[in-house]
């Protein structure tokens, strides 16, 4: 059997694992008539419960662009996250353009943030395809290249999007995987709501779109969405397309902040704050850096 048909099969478990749970068990949270989804809105109706920076893609040295802007941006950055003081700062991988330049400022600049700090591997900080070394050098600076934080009654879920990609590393791929569903399953059995953190996001405009380098393959796109909305997940936060995206998924929110790298879109440069009340209405609201 095919590396890829076994990934394929273990997500269809996922699924059909989902599907066949009882939704009813684990408090009105997951009830099905009653299923709590996020709402927009302009202004909150009381204090947010969680405040999440949501940074894109520092990327220094994108574009063959000098190194130094990008990271005297990333520093202001910090010094603007730090006086904001969210619960956590989440980074959407991509940290830099080489994955040789990790070293130089990243353990520095990870001391200098004062909130919690979750980071997502990028492409270009974990090349496709994945080998043993190159995870080992990133979670020698970063600590994990997939982890999860349970903060003011949410967890947040950081997965690794680079094993979406083909990679000889399957022990590797296999270990997310188990860790990803045992995560996925306490939340649902808890009743706590799952915000997922990824680089690439599982897709850009539509879900049944084609594949290509922007997204999740479609192959296990739809299976990793039902099953994480299945198990309480609400809002997917991602970078890599260098674009402002929003857009959902049977309720689930999927959101692509702004960089401090190169926005496409011609966007100025930033990050966003997401805020999530009781209720679970949610602002997501730009912080610029020009």
């Amino acid at each position: 059997m095919s590396k890829d048909i076994t990934r394929r099969s273990v997500l269809k478990a996922f699924g059909a694992l989902g599907a066949a749970a009882s939704l009813d068990s684990v408090g009105s949270l997951f009830g099905a008539e009653s299923m709590l989804m996020p709402k927009k809105v302009d202004k909150l109706s009381g204090e947010p419960v969680l405040t999440v920076a949501h940074c894109a893609d520092p990327q220094f040295g994108f574009a063959g662009v000098d190194y130094g802007p990008h990271l005297e941006r990333c520093e202001r950055l910090i010094d603007v996250v730090n006086a904001a003081g969210p619960d956590v700062v989440f980074f959407a991988g991509d940290m830099c353009d080489d994955k040789n330049d990790l070293q130089k400022d990243w353990p520095r600049l990870l001391e200098r943030i004062k909130p919690p700090v979750l980071v997502a591997p990028g492409n270009h900080d974990i090349y496709d395809p994945v080998v043993r070394k190159d995870v080992e050098a990133y979670c020698a600076i970063f600590g994990a290249d997939y982890e999860s934080l349970t903060i003011n009654g949410w967890k947040i879920v950081v997965v690794n999007s680079q094993y979406c990609r083909d990679t000889d590393e399957t022990e590797l791929y296999e270990k997310q995987v188990e860790w990803f569903t045992k995560e996925l399953t306490e939340a649902k059995a808890s009743g706590t709501p799952v915000i997922l953190g990824s680089h690439v996001p599982p897709f850009v405009n539509e879900l049944d779109e084609e594949d290509d380098y922007f997204n999740f393959p479609s192959a296990i796109r739809r299976d990793y969405l039902e099953y994480a909305r299945q198990h309480g997940c609400r809002f997917c936060l991602a970078g890599h397309t260098h674009t402002t995206l929003e857009r959902e998924y049977e309720g689930v929110k999927l959101l692509n902040s702004e960089t401090t790298s190169l926005n496409f879109d011609e966007r100025p440069f930033g990050f966003r704050m997401l805020k999530i009340d009781a209720e679970m209405n949610y602002e997501w609201n730009f912080v610029g850096l020009d």
